[in-house]
């Protein structure tokens, strides 16, 4: 009994969890370039049940004892994995005209390479923009890598091929580095739109011939779909509450075991 109140207490551990995950998605439903993240579970062991108190057998010796038959399995709850909120990074969101030379986006499964403090970041968010010495940058400050390095603009004509080179004044000055990544590359979130490898390993890069696109004058949109959020905000609403019942059932059980099992009538 008291096992079963651990097992439903976890249920409502994971559904708060998975609340504040789709809340996160939602919050961020207008943000550039956003990959929502998804709570993954795993379960704690499974017991394995027997019928006991339904026939006797004579054991030699021993006098008599239950048989215990074989009912079946039941889990012990669930937790989040160590990896357990892992962004859905190979969904694309929706690529919008803005018209600005210094937003960009990347059609295909490829990040911008940024350079910061904490080292090397990825990024799918192109609202870049120029500091006061011409360095191409993110919205918190963050250079811009190329091929040579930072991407310094010193000119007034900025163009981008789908190929990522880069042209100044007409003139060729570099080319973006595009990180490439898939399902399985253990990319984290940092915060700032950023992501970096869970295993510290650089990811490989791509050339940007076949693979990806650079789109100038693009931003992608989030990945999130609001309804879906939403209608798995209300499995999840439900799921808590169905543990919260349990809850309440044997907690009524266990009241009615200590009161009144024990009591003697007079």
């Amino acid at each position: 009994m008291i096992s079963g109140l651990y097992t439903a207490a976890s249920g409502l551990v994971a559904q708060t969890e998975q609340q504040d995950v789709i809340s996160n998605n939602l919050a961020n439903v207008n943000t550039t370039g956003y990959k929502k993240d998804r709570a993954l579970y795993i379960t704690f062991p499974e017991v394995f049940l027997h019928r006991v108190q339904d026939e006797k057998a004579v054991i030699p010796g021993a006098g008599l004892r239950d048989l215990m038959v074989p009912i079946g399995t039941v889990g012990k709850g669930v937790q989040l994995r160590v990896d357990g909120i892992k962004p859905s990074i190979t969904e694309e969101g929706s690529f919008n005209n803005t018209d600005n030379k210094l937003d960009f986006a990347i059609k295909g499964n490829g990040m911008f390479v940024i350079n910061t403090p904490n080292g090397i970041r990825y990024t799918r968010d192109g609202s870049f923009s120029l500091d006061s010495d011409g360095r191409l940058v993110t919205k918190n400050g963050h250079a811009v890598l190329g091929q040579s390095g930072e991407i310094i603009v010193q000119g007034k004509d900025v163009h981008v091929d789908e190929g990522g080179r880069i042209f100044i004044d007409n003139a060729e000055m570099d080319v973006f580095r595009v990180a490439l990544f898939d399902s399985a590359t253990p990319l984290r979130k940092e915060g700032d739109n950023l992501f970096y490898t869970l295993d510290g390993q650089a990811l490989a890069e791509d050339d940007l011939v076949e693979e990806t696109q650079v789109l100038q004058g693009f931003v992608e949109s989030s990945n999130v779909n609001p309804v879906r959020e939403m209608v798995e905000m209300i499995t999840a609403f439900r799921a808590y509450e169905a543990s919260q019942k349990a809850i309440s059932a044997q907690d009524q059980t266990l009241d009615k075991a200590v009161n009144d099992v024990g009591r003697v009538s007079i």
